[in-house]
């Protein structure tokens, strides 16, 4: 990006603010493949993110900003895109397309330990119900999600391009058909989508925020959850009956959001969405990572085959 005084203050001008100088040393976290490109600038005395949005993502750009500000004023701690003079979150300067947000810096994520943190687990789970009572009253207009059509997807993508990595995960995608579709009636709620424990702003010891709002929407009730637990299983051996699982499902429960029928389907939905991370490897070709990931799906798929989930009444 363009960091010289006179490029930023014409962008900036779009929210009534003045450029005090651009913060190149300070890392951004999150993932940059969000938007075309991206910087810290300083302005009225405060930092903010500002980035360069792709001309196709204007419209969903919108809806998240949306989104996020009715979590705002409903209490959530997000960083809830700034509106500019016209009230638009979104604003055009040099040809190209602008959102600007508050920076928020928070203290790094280690993650070789943050597993054995049972304090994040409880904080994250919390988040995530304080923010499922933000949204009762939201209005979504796009249908849920549809996780077993999603792997069903994958499944034919990589017998096609990988037929080798098909073979290994062969019995997994069959056995993923078969319980996701005793998920049919589980009930949707709005989700964050992405919700891992790296695309949070942690505090020292609480949640300043979640990033990277761009898989929000209605969604099973379980799947932020088991996004959460399949992420943080993945760090080691002993991570997914670590201090933040065991945490994390803890507070889960005492929060009300789960309870036994979904709990006895977490682990259905905590296979099914590393295939969301299988296809991101093989995308970027990242073969070493695929194979830890077809190593990975195979421990979860073990734990699945010896849960029967409990039907509905």
């Amino acid at each position: 990006m363009n960091l010289t005084p006179d490029f930023l203050n014409t962008i900036l001008s779009a929210w009534d603010l003045r450029l005090e100088c651009a913060r190149p040393e300070i890392p951004i976290q999150g993932s940059p493949e969000r938007c075309l490109d991206r910087a810290v600038v300083r302005a009225d005395a405060a930092d903010w993110l500002l980035e360069e949005l792709d001309a196709g993502s204007l419209h969903r750009k919108a809806s998240i900003a949306a989104r996020l500000a009715h979590l705002s004023r409903r209490g959530l701690p997000v960083s809830a895109p700034l509106p500019g003079k016209d009230g638009a979150t979104t604003q055009r300067a040099h040809g190209r397309h602008w959102q600007l947000s508050p920076f928020l810096d928070g203290v790094p994520l280690c993650r070789d330990t943050y597993w054995r943190d049972a304090w994040r687990g409880e904080a994250l789970a919390r988040y995530l119900a304080v923010m499922r009572l933000a949204a009762r009253d939201m209005d979504l207009e796009e249908p849920p999600f549809d996780l077993r059509g999603y792997v069903r997807r994958i499944e034919a993508d990589t017998r096609r391009l990988h037929p080798q990595i098909h073979g290994r995960l062969a019995a997994i995608f069959s056995l993923l058909d078969h319980r996701l579709a005793e998920c049919a009636a589980l009930p949707t709620v709005f989700s964050h989508g992405d919700p891992h424990p790296l695309n949070v702003i942690w505090g020292q010891d609480r949640i300043l925020a979640a990033i990277d709002w761009e898989f929000c929407g209605p969604k099973c009730a379980l799947h932020d959850l088991a996004l959460v637990l399949g992420c943080v299983g993945s760090e080691d051996e002993e991570a997914l009956n670590g201090p933040f699982a065991r945490s994390f499902q803890e507070t889960l429960r005492a929060e009300g959001l789960l309870d036994a029928e979904l709990e006895a389907h977490l682990p259905t939905w905590t296979l099914a969405l590393r295939t969301a991370w299988l296809a991101e490897w093989l995308r970027r070709g990242d073969m070493e990572a695929a194979d830890f990931e077809v190593f990975y799906m195979g421990i979860l798929a073990g734990s699945l085959a010896r849960n029967t989930p409990r039907s509905r009444p």
